[in-house]
């Protein structure tokens, strides 16, 4: 089988969907299924993946200087298509697979992954014409791919209710977690600990882009209503990008910073994350829409209790593992903290709890998973 992966979301700093792609693409690589795999991203070949996460590598630059606009959207959209036809005519490929929704014009099976629909079902959450982009972007793409992957059963049927897909048509994989995401203690943990000015075990951890979905303005408040002592023993530590729509977040999070019960640390480096997510007492991610929480399964399989939210597709990653509070209620999001940070004990027991449900779930199962989607479309 002759496989053609596009990397196109394999970029610095990565993404959730970069993470998957990158494993996949290292997955594909490894498998004894796979006659050939080939990577293409920005209108290349690529053959060395670890490539693609290089900082200073052109296409990485120029991506942090130019505005994802709608226009500049189209414009890479229509360049990279016609790339990528000039390609594919030379080359043979049984299967194209595209990990983050774009799908270019192909003549042969072609493979879309569809992370969540949140531009369809909260439009608000995002920039206007970023809502509308996508909007357009994935109908072209359902008429013209063979087969969706959805990472949850929700994503499933969010795709077959509100774009018309067949059930037949979707299948659900779910993502996995890196070996790099494990219990660390606190001796392993202490450099990335002093680089950020951190104290184990003594912080509740956010990993997220500040954005609407993540639903920062209702855990800051919740934050807010615990003991002054609580918020001064766990600070809360924001790892994430600067986001969008998040003007009044950034002023709350200002205040918290100024009475020194929250840091934000901006993008952490790739390297910190995990002893990042494993020093935490506790990972606080009550977003509410998710098309699969990724954060959730790397915090569970760090050995970190995990508050996050009973809805979209948070229960079906956390199963019983994790603390599941109504992401819209602040008095239940408040509790949740307090329980955990009152009660070290049952923050132990959460955190095994963690342990063992991560433990299902891994990059090895989704890529095979994934091979027998490729099987099935080529016999």
């Amino acid at each position: 089988m002759r496989v053609l992966l596009d990397v196109d979301a394999i970029a610095p700093p990565l993404t959730g969907i970069g993470r998957y792609a990158l494993a996949l693409a290292r997955g594909l690589q490894q498998s004894q299924r796979i006659d050939k795999v080939d990577f293409f991203t920005a209108g290349r070949k690529v053959d060395n993946i670890d490539s693609l996460l290089l900082s200073d590598r052109p296409m990485a630059s120029l991506r942090r200087c130019i505005p994802p606009t709608r226009r500049v959207r189209q414009l890479y959209r229509l360049y990279s298509d016609w790339k990528f036809r000039t390609w594919t005519h030379a080359h043979n490929y049984d299967i194209y697979h595209s990990p983050s929704y774009r799908l270019a014009p192909f003549k042969g099976k072609s493979v879309v992954t569809f992370h969540d629909l949140s531009f369809e079902r909260h439009p608000g959450f995002h920039p206007p014409d970023r809502s509308r982009f996508w909007q357009e972007e994935v109908r072209s793409v359902v008429k013209r791919a063979t087969h969706i992957i959805a990472d949850s059963e929700f994503t499933r049927q969010e795709i077959v209710d509100l774009l018309g897909v067949s059930p037949t048509m979707v299948t659900t994989i779910h993502l996995g977690v890196d070996n790099q995401f494990r219990d660390y203690d606190e001796s392993e943990c202490l450099d990335v600990l002093l680089k950020h000015g951190l104290s184990y075990n003594a912080f509740c951890l956010v990993v997220a882009t500040i954005e609407p979905r993540k639903n920062f303005e209702r855990l800051l408040r919740a934050f807010e209503m615990l003991p002054t002592d609580v918020r001064r023993s766990y600070p809360l530590v924001i790892a994430g990008g600067e986001g969008w729509l998040s003007a009044s977040i950034h002023a709350a999070i200002d205040q918290l910073v100024h009475r020194g019960e929250l840091v934000k640390l901006g993008y952490v480096a790739e390297a910190d994350l995990p002893k990042l997510y494993a020093a935490a007492a506790v990972f606080v991610y009550p977003s509410l829409y998710e098309g699969f929480g990724l954060p959730v399964l790397e915090a569970m399989a760090s050995g970190t209790a995990v508050l996050s939210s009973k809805s979209s597709s948070i229960p079906e990653v956390a199963g019983d593992a994790c603390l599941l509070v109504d992401p819209y209620s602040v008095e239940e999001i408040s509790d949740g903290l307090r329980q955990m940070l009152d009660n070290p004990e049952r923050r132990s027991q959460w955190a095994q709890a963690g342990l063992v449900r991560a433990g299902e779930f891994t990059w090895q199962k989704c890529v095979d998973q994934t091979i027998d989607v490729y099987e099935k479309l080529t016999t």
